[in-house]
């Protein structure tokens, strides 16, 4: 994207691998899926997966942005956090 900012960034969260999944099932607009290709907003846990190097946290989340409205997006993901307070 030229001048401007890309639609995909990672979160370390302040919790471990159990917490990082409540925050992934709390998510109602954010479909867990590891895809870049369509213009739904996605979340994925890179570390579900048993095969992932240690060097990537347990709590890391990998965000596409979709779509959506960015503020319904903003809530969802603010209301999920609320899990892991």
């Amino acid at each position: 994207m030229t001048g401007g900012f890309g639609a995909v960034l990672c979160v370390v969260l302040n919790t471990d691998a159990a917490g990082a999944q409540r925050v992934v099932e709390a998510l109602k607009l954010w479909t867990p899926a590891t895809s870049l290709g369509g213009v739904e907003s996605l979340v994925e846990r890179r570390r579900r997966h048993g095969n992932e190097p240690d060097s990537i946290p347990e709590s890391l989340l990998r965000l596409s942005v979709g779509i959506e409205n960015v503020d319904d997006l903003y809530d969802d993901l603010v209301n999920a956090l609320k899990e892991i307070a």
